[in-house]
This record gives C-alpha cells, sequence and structure tokens, in this order.
C-alpha cells in the first residue's frame, strides 16, 4: 500500500505479553486501547497464560489471543517461529511489546514476519551484563521504535543502546478519566464496600513486595502506637511474595486491628474513592499508575521522595518523606490523620499538577503505529 492510498481495513496491533497480571503496563495499554481511534484494531495476546488482567478484559470484549509459545523462561526458538506464522494469520502489522521476555519473543517474530515492532521501557539500565544484556541490546536495535517512559529513561536508553534518538519517543503513563474521578458521596461507595462510613481510612495499592516497602508502613504504624496516637485504619492492596513476613510482623506489634492486608481488589477504583488519605512508600517506581489514579480520584498522598514519585509529584509536593526514615514517615502520617487542613492543603497542591491525558497519549501512539507501516 503507498503513503497516499486510503487504507480499507483498520492496522492490526498485537500488544504481547507473556501474561497479563495485576499491573500498571498491563493496566496502561488495556486503558488506551479503549481511546484508540477506529483506523486501529487492538489484540492483546499472552504467550503463556492470560492472567487476572486477561481475564477481566475477556469479560468486557476485548480481543484477546492465547498463543502458548512460551511455557517456560527458556528460549525456545519453535514458539517464535509459531508467533511469527500467528502474526502473519492473523493480519498483525505493528507488535507493541512492554517486557524483557515478550520484547524478545515479539521483536525477533516480529523480524521473521515481516512486520514492525515497538518496545516499551519503564525503566533505565546502569548496567548490561551477562546473556540478558547480550539480548537486550540486539533487541533495542532490531526493533523499529523504542518508546520511553520519561524523557530521562529515553535519554538513559539511547545512551546504553546507542538507538537512533527520532526512533525513541517518551509516552508517560496515564489512566482513563472514565473511571477514576471523584467519589459523588464517599459515604455511599464505603457502605457499598462494606465499610465504615464514619471513619478515617488510609490505603495504598501496591503488590506485596520489597520494592514496595511495606514494612515501612508496618514501622511507621508501630511508632505511632507507641506514641500513643489514635490509630487510623491503613489497608494495604494487593498481593505478593512478602505477605508471610507482613502478617508476622503486623501480628508481632498487635496491629491487626488498625494494619489490613486487603487483598487484591477489583475493581480498585472505588476502594481508591473510599480513601481518606493514599500512601505510596515504595522504594523504586518507574512512574506508578497508583499515584495517578489516587490523583485522580482528588485523594491526599503521602509518597516516598523517590525519583518515580517526584516526576509526577515534584519535589515540592507536602506529602514527600525519605523511604527509609521511619520516624519522618510516622510524623507525616500522623500530620494527615490528625489535621484535616493538612489533607485539604495536599489536595490543593495536587489540583495544580499537570497530568497526562489518556485520549491524547492514544492518539500519539495511533500515529506512531500509521507511520511505522507507512514508511515499511
Amino acid at each position: 500500500m503507498s503513503k497516499d492510498e486510503p487504507r480499507s481495513r483498520p492496522l492490526k496491533v498485537a500488544f504481547l505479553f507473556v501474561s497479563m497480571p495485576v499491573g500498571g503496563a498491563e493496566d496502561f495499554l488495556l486503558s488506551a486501547s479503549r481511546y484508540l481511534p477506529p483506523e486501529i484494531e487492538a489484540r492483546f495476546v499472552c504467550l503463556r497464560s492470560f492472567g487476572v488482567l486477561g481475564e477481566e478484559a475477556k469479560l468486557t470484549g476485548l480481543s484477546i489471543d492465547l498463543v502458548p509459545v512460551f511455557p517456560s523462561k527458556r528460549m525456545n526458538p519453535l514458539g517464535m517461529f509459531r508467533l511469527a506464522r500467528w502474526f502473519r494469520e492473523n493480519g498483525i502489522e505493528v507488535v507493541h511489546a512492554q517486557s524483557y521476555h515478550d520484547q524478545l519473543f515479539g521483536v525477533i517474530a516480529a523480524k521473521l514476519a515481516g512486520i514492525r515492532s515497538i518496545v516499551h521501557q519503564q525503566k533505565t539500565f546502569l548496567e548490561l551484563k551477562g546473556r540478558k544484556g547480550f539480548f537486550m541490546r540486539h533487541i533495542y536495535r532490531w526493533a523499529d521504535h523504542v518508546i520511553a517512559l520519561s524523557e530521562e529513561t529515553r535519554r538513559d536508553l539511547i545512551a546504553a543502546f546507542a538507538l537512533d534518538p527520532n526512533e525513541v519517543s517518551v509516552v508517560p503513563n496515564a489512566i482513563d478519566p472514565a473511571v477514576f474521578k471523584p467519589a459523588g458521596d464517599k459515604s455511599a461507595v464505603r457502605i457499598e464496600l462494606g465499610l465504615d462510613s464514619g471513619e478515617l481510612l488510609v490505603g495504598s495499592v501496591a503488590s506485596l513486595h520489597p520494592t514496595k516497602n511495606h514494612e515501612a508502613t508496618v514501622a511507621a504504624m508501630q511508632l505511632l502506637a507507641k506514641r500513643g496516637t489514635v490509630l487510623p485504619k491503613f489497608m494495604l492492596f494487593g498481593e505478593g511474595q512478602s505477605r508471610p513476613l507482613l502478617e508476622r510482623a503486623i501480628a508481632e506489634n498487635n496491629l491487626g486491628e488498625h494494619l489490613i492486608l486487603a487483598g487484591r481488589k477489583r475493581p480498585v477504583a472505588p476502594w481508591i474513592q473510599s480513601l481518606d488519605l493514599f500512601v505510596l512508600a515504595s522504594h523504586w517506581e518507574g512512574q506508578p499508575l497508583a499515584l495517578l489514579q489516587a490523583l485522580d480520584c482528588r485523594i491526599p498522598i503521602l509518597a516516598s521522595r523517590i525519583e518515580g514519585n517526584t516526576a509526577l509529584l515534584t519535589e515540592n509536593h507536602p506529602g514527600l518523606f525519605d523511604p527509609a526514615d521511619h520516624a519522618g514517615y510516622a510524623a507525616l502520617l500522623e500530620q494527615a490523620v490528625l489535621d484535616r487542613s493538612f489533607r485539604d492543603y495536599l489536595i490543593e497542591f495536587q489540583e495544580r499538577l499537570p497530568r497526562p491525558s489518556l485520549p491524547e497519549l492514544s492518539q500519539q501512539l495511533s500515529d506512531l503505529y500509521i507511520r511505522l507501516v507507512e514508511k515499511a
């Protein structure tokens, strides 16, 4: 098809995942796909299993395919050939891959199928060692385009992989404004969820993993209990490998009535809308969707002073704390719990923050897909 010839059918883009658990990359592309223009047809492809989000997306009518060519973490050249054949048979023209293994399969299979590929990266690379480093250097150079989460990550990727700057763009995370918005009646939302409509409720949405630093929340709540502060109910929404350790720490510090491991909640929007305060204490974040969700639900935020959080909240946000400073975290949590005017101040500050538009970013992705196919 020539560049000026109108398309007779939508351009098919395969969003590639090994699986689709609850995570930021999966949530972003699922949300963005709903705002793609009619000339783009999104296909979600899982290489091992559907995962929680994949199963949910199937129920909503989105196109989710299971192409089980990657049953384990071992290299599988035959699976790459099978995936390339699936691309050809289904008329895929662009492959968009988010993480290492689906990028490895996706870029090579796209080459074999003679179609375009995009790799989407959410963090920087300081060292590229061993087998993974070897493959990543080639994957990122073989891909037709690279998407970075921020301008800083874009610069790091260009330097790390010697990439053409014209083929590395920035697409920040964004959330669906139709889903994440302030509750019209917070008491009604709480009643619907089985929560006390009158108590002060603090929450965090993050996997139970060491990088999320839930241990700091246990320590901060312990310090407040020793100080005699009236503790709020603090709900941690998520699942993960740290659950047994957190359960033990909560029990040892007699925090069971106040610090609740609430599990994974789907949909999560009403749970965020029900909160009086949102906290993200992570040691590391790319660009956390949970903060964007809390911002758009108009919930005051406390967060660790790390790059991923400050890139969104700015260094001047009055709710920032050092993730290793448990006493500082506890003091800020106490202030936010006891002082309604401080929570109002946090919201006023947050209302002035710029936030990316998901419809605009979806259009940016659409323009990129079309450009890559037209120049093929």
